[in-house]
């Protein structure tokens, strides 16, 4: 029996160097406690998280228990073993069913498909997202901190330019009920995205692409309402409303939270509805005229996006791949009674923040 040599952590918690083996049922970690004692995790393949295990130079395994366990090992052979024993449980149970071959149990079968499509069709989402709206705050900064940490990894931030960025939005003096936190990510893409509980993620091409503070303002005052108006947990919510409905049906809906911690790479190009975009999109311009900062910078944001269309052909992040179209966001932005209604005034403090945000290395 093959042992591998390993890191093991949970969200939030520090590595440990683990021992993992393969068994017939599950996966064996073994760890040492901080007394120095042996101990042992189990992981059944089924709770497995199945996903391309080999990245960035790694096998990297999840376990969609709460809160997520990760394994790393710094050999391919381990995450092409695991491939092949799932693989081939997938095939044992396929053959197991298929030699039953009872009619009765086919249409029966077939009479539950059709209602589970039927209720995720037309009841599943809007059940999520209703179910979504009544979360706690404290529910949605667990889960947003789950996801942080999930794609954290894949992350080159930026310090500087994230010190500031969150200064800049202090100085914004937003009230709410979350705790915002903003991370710039060095990432040769256009985009910017929010998770559930109050997690920004902005990458450093958008703001390199800005002739001004009142962009960045018009950015982040779209990514906040995403967030304070729970837009993000909604569309979660509602993306997985498949798994959220079987959690109901077997009485754990705490595992939603697992499959969306899960796919959290997902909500890098999460695609919001048309009128949570307008949404978020006129909420902006309100916070910009109550603070007597140029409306315009949305405009000039637009402006940003489209030269990037036209330049890449992308069109797969959050903030392009919008709804409804920028044409039409400019047009709809520019025509709402609040915008520029107070009057534009230069805020010295946030242009200087805006320079060193745009000058840091």
């Amino acid at each position: 029996m093959d042992a591998y040599s390993g890191k093991y952590y949970t969200q939030g918690g520090e590595e440990q160097e683990a021992t993992i083996l393969f068994l017939k049922d599950k996966i064996s970690i073994g760890l040492r406690n901080e007394h120095g004692e042996p101990r042992i995790v189990y992981w059944p393949y089924e709770q497995i998280i199945r996903d391309n295990f080999w990245k960035r130079g790694q096998s990297i395994v999840r376990c969609g228990t709460y809160p997520v366990q990760t394994i790393e090992v710094n050999e391919k052979e381990f995450a092409d073993k695991l491939e092949t024993i799932l693989n081939e449980k997938d095939r044992s149970w396929l053959g197991r069913f298929m030699n039953k071959n009872q009619w009765r149990m086919i249409r029966m079968l077939t009479v539950f498909i059709v209602i589970l499509v039927s209720a995720y069709i037309w009841l599943v989402p809007l059940l999520a997202e209703r179910l979504a709206k009544r979360v706690p705050v404290s529910y949605e900064e667990r889960l947003g901190d789950g996801i942080y940490n999930a794609i954290k990894p894949t992350f080159t931030i930026d310090v500087g330019k994230t010190a500031y960025i969150n200064d800049f939005f202090r100085e914004l003096n937003i009230d709410s009920k979350y705790n915002i936190n903003i991370t710039v990510v060095k990432e040769d893409v256009v985009n910017a995205f929010a998770m559930p509980g109050g997690n920004i993620v902005v990458y450093d091409k958008i703001i390199a692409g800005m002739n001004g503070y009142e962009e960045l303002a018009a950015l982040l005052s779209h990514e906040f309402t995403h967030v304070n108006e729970k837009h993000t947990t909604r569309s979660l919510f509602r993306q997985q409303a498949s798994s959220l409905f079987m959690s109901i049906i077997f009485g754990d809906v705490g595992t939603i939270g697992n499959v969306i911690v899960g796919s959290a790479d997902n909500l890098k190009g999460l695609s919001y509805s048309r009128k949570l975009e307008k949404d978020a999109d006129l909420n902006g311009v309100k916070i910009l005229s109550e603070r007597k900062i140029d409306c315009y910078g949305f405009i000039h944001l637009f402006e940003l996006l489209e030269k990037e269309i036209a330049q890449t052909g992308r069109e797969s992040t959050e903030w392009i791949n919008s709804h409804p179209d920028i044409e039409k966001r400019m047009a709809y932005t520019k025509a709402n009674s609040l915008f520029n209604k107070n009057g534009v005034e230069i805020n010295e403090t946030l242009n200087t923040l805006f320079m060193k945000i745009k000058t840091a290395n």
